[in-house]
C-alpha cells in the first residue's frame, strides 16, 4: 500500500511537472478534449432544457421590457453560480417602438368614394399578455391611402412581372405575402418601384398549409398570427453608423440617419385581415404561383383597386412609432485559458424577442445554458480549457443586430487579434429533421466531424449519425451529387454577422429547421415547440454538436480549420458564377481579369494544401511555433477583409462573403463582383451601364488582391512576395 501511495505521489508530481513546463496542458491533466467534450454531452438534460424555455418564455422579451431585464440579472447569477467569471458591455442604442401616444399606433382603413370608413382592424397587441402593438421596426411613420395592388412576395421578379403586366405602382399601397426574402428587402423593392406603402401579411397557403391544423391544434399559424420583424437595412445603431454607441458617442440628426432606413410605410397585418382587402381586388386573376389561401378561396387578383361591387375605392394604412435611446447589456460568461488566456473562442445566442420567442431564440439560449452547466462541472472537477471561452448573451438583435454588433464596432481590433472563431445559436431547432448549418468554408471537416459523433435527433434515423441525417436530407433528397452534406453560405439574419462581415472572424452558424409557421409572432410558444421538436431532441442534437466545435477550437493545439476547404470551396463558388454570367463576362472583356483571379485562387490551393499538410508535429510544437501557425489561419480570414467595405456597404467589408443584395438572409459570393455585374445588365443607360462595368472591373482587382493577401498569410516564407 506504501509503494502504492508512493507511485501515485510521483504520477501526481509527473502531471504537475509536464504542466508547469508546458509539455501538457492543464486540461489534459484531468481530461482529454473528448473526454471534456463527452462529459459535457453526457448531462445535456432535455428536461431541464424544456423547464429552461417555458419560464424564458412565458412572458414576451422585447428589448425595453421589465420581464427582459429581470431575465438578464438571473442569467448573470446563473453565469456566476456555475463559477464563470461574469463581464457585462452595456450600450445606448437608438430603437423603434409603437407610439403609446396614440390609441391605435397601427390601423388600416377600407374607405368608399365619398371617404367614409367602410372597415377598419388595428393590431393593437395585448397589454395583459405584454404584447406590444405588432409592427415592423423602422418602418416610416405616417398614413399614407392609395389603391391596393397584389405584389405576391415582393420580390424584385414580382415587381418586373406587374411592370411587364402595364400596371401601373406609383402611389399604390402594396399587399404582400410573408417569405421567400427578408421583409426588407420587400420594402425596399416596393420604395424603388413606387408605392408609397406596404402591407404584409402571413398567407395560409404558405403558414397554414392544407392538412396542418392551426394552432393551438396543430403546428400550423392560426389567421390571427402576425409576424413582426425589423426593416432595417444593415446592422447596428443606425444613429452611430460605422461606430459603437457607447456614452460618449456623437449621433447624427434624425434627418440623416432616417436616410439609412425604409422610406416607405409598412404594416402588418393577420391573413383574416388581408383577405378582406385580396378578395375585393380588380383586376385580371393571378397565375397559379401567385395564388395564396386554400383550394375552394376566391381567386387572388393583381389589382390595383377595388372592384366597384366591394363598396371599397382606397385603402388608408396607419402607422405611428417613435424612437427612444435604450440601454442594452451584452452578458459574458467567461472561462479563462490555461495556456493561450488571449486567444479567445466565442459561442453566442441572442436574448431578446419579437414576442414570447420559445423557438426564436429560446432555443438558442437554452444551448447556451446547457453548455454553461456542462462548463461548471468540468471546472469542478479541474478542468481548465486550453484557450479562452466566452458564452455570449447578446442584447437587441430582433431590431436589426444592435447588441453584438455594437460590440463588434467597439472591439473591433482586440476581436481581430484574440478571437479565434465565433460559434452563433440563433434559433437551434424550428424542428428536428433538417440540419441546416452556415460556415465560412473552413469549418467543413469540423462540422462533419462533430455530426458523425452525435446521434440523430429524428425517428426517421433511428441508431444512425446526427451526420448521416444531415446528408441524406441536405444530399440525397435533394437529388444531388456531393460528397459532403451541404453548408450554406453566411448572409446576414443574425449575430455572425458583425464578426464576419466587418472583423473578418471564421464563424458558423447552427440550427435544424422546420416550416416554422409561427416565427416572431404570438404562437411562438412553448406549446408549439412541443408540436415540432417533441423531446426537444433537435435542442439536444444542436447542443452537442455546439459543444463538440466549441471545445476542439478552446482545446486543441493546432486550430481544427483546414485552409484547403476553404480554398478550393472558393474557387468552386468562383467558378459556379462565373459560369452564370459567362455571357456577359465575354461580351464585356472580363476574361482576362477573371483568369487572373482564378490563378491566384490556383495559388491560395496550393499553399492551403502545404498548409494543412505541415502542421506542428508534437516534437516541434514549441509555444511560437504553434502559435505562429495557429495565428495564420485567423490572418487568412482577415485577409479577405477590404477596410472601404462592398460598393454602397461600408459595414460589408468581406470580400468573398456578404448578404445578397436580393435577399439580405441568403448569402452571395464575390459580392462586390456579381452585384455589380447583374446591376449593369439590367441598367438601361449607357453611361450608368458602364459605370457599373467599371466597378466589376475594380472589384475583381480587389479580390485578386484580397486572394493573394490569403495566401501570403498562410505561406511558410519569412518575407512573403
Amino acid at each position: 500500500n506504501e509503494y502504492k501511495s508512493y507511485l501515485r505521489m510521483v504520477a501526481m508530481l509527473r502531471v504537475l511537472l509536464l504542466c508547469s513546463v508546458g509539455v501538457i496542458t492543464a486540461a489534459d491533466a484531468v481530461y482529454t478534449t473528448e473526454e471534456a467534450i463527452n462529459k459535457i454531452r453526457d448531462q445535456v438534460d432535455t428536461k431541464r432544457i424544456s423547464e429552461f424555455i417555458r419560464e424564458m418564455s412565458k412572458l414576451p422579451r422585447n428589448t425595453n421590457s421589465d420581464f427582459i431585464k429581470q431575465k438578464t440579472r438571473d442569467l448573470k447569477l446563473l453565469f456566476r453560480s456555475l463559477g464563470l467569471n461574469v463581464v457585462t458591455k452595456r450600450y445606448s442604442v437608438l430603437q423603434c417602438f409603437p407610439d403609446e401616444s396614440v390609441d391605435e399606433p397601427s390601423y388600416a382603413e377600407l374607405k368608399a368614394a365619398d371617404g367614409i370608413v367602410k372597415e377598419k382592424f388595428s393590431e393593437n397587441g395585448n397589454k395583459t399578455a405584454k404584447i406590444l402593438p405588432a409592427f415592423n421596426a423602422w418602418s416610416k411613420s405616417g398614413t399614407v391611402t392609395g389603391k391596393p395592388v397584389y405584389v405576391n412576395y415582393g420580390r424584385k421578379e414580382d415587381f418586373d412581372k406587374l411592370v411587364e403586366k402595364g400596371i401601373d405602382l406609383t402611389d399604390t399601397i402594396g399587399i404582400a405575402r410573408y417569405g421567400k426574402i427578408y421583409r426588407g428587402d420587400k420594402a425596399k423593392f416596393a420604395s424603388k418601384y413606387g408605392l408609397k406603402g406596404l402591407i404584409i401579411y402571413n398567407d395560409i397557403k404558405d403558414y397554414s398549409p392544407e392538412g396542418v391544423d392551426p394552432m393551438p391544434n396543430g403546428e400550423g399559424l392560426s389567421d390571427l398570427g402576425i409576424q413582426r420583424g425589423t426593416l432595417k437595412d444593415g446592422l447596428g445603431d443606425p444613429s452611430t453608423y460605422l461606430w459603437p454607441s457607447t456614452k460618449y458617442a456623437y449621433r447624427t440628426p434624425e434627418d440623416e440617419y432616417r436616410k439609412l432606413l425604409p422610406q416607405i410605410v409598412v404594416m402588418p397585418i393577420s391573413h383574416r385581415n388581408a383577405i378582406k382587402l385580396l378578395e375585393n381586388l380588380n383586376g385580371d386573376p393571378v397565375e397559379e404561383e401567385w395564388q395564396g389561401g386554400h383550394s375552394g378561396d376566391k381567386p387572388y387578383k393583381y389589382g390595383p383597386g377595388f372592384t366597384d361591387d366591394s363598396g371599397f375605392k382606397t385603402v388608408t394604412i396607419n402607422v405611428a412609432l417613435t424612437y427612444k435611446i435604450v440601454e442594452v447589456e451584452n452578458v459574458f460568461g467567461v472561462v479563462k485559458g490555461a495556456v493561450e488566456p488571449d486567444r479567445w473562442v466565442m459561442i453566442g445566442n441572442h436574448r431578446d424577442t419579437w414576442v414570447n420567442g420559445a423557438v426564436d431564440a429560446t432555443t438558442g439560449l437554452a444551448t447556451l445554458h446547457e453548455i454553461a452547466q456542462g462548463l461548471s462541472q468540468l471546472m469542478n472537477d479541474g478542468w481548465k480549457p486550453r484557450r479562452t471561452i466566452v458564452l455570449a448573451s447578446w442584447a437587441a438583435e430582433e431590431q436589426g443586430i444592435l447588441g453584438s454588433y455594437e460590440f463588434v464596432e467597439d472591439y473591433l481590433e482586440l476581436l481581430q487579434s484574440k478571437l479565434v472563431a465565433y460559434i452563433n445559436v440563433d434559433v437551434a431547432a424550428s424542428g428536428n429533421l433538417n440540419f441546416k448549418p452556415g460556415a465560412t468554408p473552413n469549418f467543413k471537416t469540423l462540422l462533419e466531424a462533430a455530426t458523425k459523433a452525435v446521434g440523430s435527433s429524428h425517428d426517421d434515423y433511428k441508431d444512425k449519425t446526427f451526420f448521416d441525417q444531415w446528408y441524406d436530407t441536405s444530399v440525397t433528397k435533394n437529388g444531388l451529387k456531393d460528397d459532403s452534406p451541404v453548408i450554406k453560405n453566411l448572409g446576414s439574419g443574425s449575430d455572425y454577422a458583425g464578426f464576419l462581415q466587418t472583423a473578418g472572424v471564421s464563424s458558423v452558424d447552427l440550427t435544424i429547421i422546420g416550416a416554422y409557421y409561427t416565427y416572431h409572432t404570438e404562437f411562438d410558444n412553448i406549446k408549439y415547440l412541443g408540436y415540432i421538436d417533441p423531446g426537444f431532441r433537435g435542442v439536444k442534437a444542436v447542443t452537442e454538436v455546439a459543444t463538440y466545435l466549441l471545445l476542439e477550437l478552446a482545446n486543441q493545439k493546432t486550430v481544427p480549420l483546414k485552409a484547403a476547404d476553404y480554398s478550393s470551396k472558393v474557387k468552386e463558388l468562383l467558378n459556379g458564377e462565373e459560369e452564370k454570367y459567362k455571357a456577359e463576362i465575354e461580351k464585356n472583356k472580363l476574361s482576362d481579369l477573371f483568369g487572373m483571379l482564378n490563378d491566384e485562387l490556383d495559388t491560395f490551393i496550393e499553399i492551403s494544401e502545404h498548409y494543412d499538410n505541415h502542421k506542428p508535429s508534437e516534437e516541434e510544437a514549441s509555444k511560437m511555433r504553434l502559435r505562429r501557425y495557429n495565428d495564420q489561419m485567423l490572418q487568412m480570414e482577415r485577409s479577405f477583409i477590404f477596410s472601404p467595405g462592398l460598393p454602397g456597404r461600408p459595414q460589408n467589408r468581406h470580400v468573398l462573403f456578404a448578404p445578397s443584395v436580393l435577399d439580405s438572409y441568403s448569402g452571395s459570393v464575390f459580392p462586390g463582383i456579381f452585384d455589380s455585374l447583374a446591376s449593369a445588365i439590367e441598367e438601361k443607360d449607357a453611361k450608368s451601364k458602364e459605370k457599373l462595368m467599371n466597378e466589376a472591373r475594380k472589384q475583381i482587382t480587389i479580390s485578386t488582391w484580397m486572394v493573394r493577401q490569403a495566401s501570403r498569410s498562410l505561406s511558410t516564407a519569412v518575407f512573403p512576395m
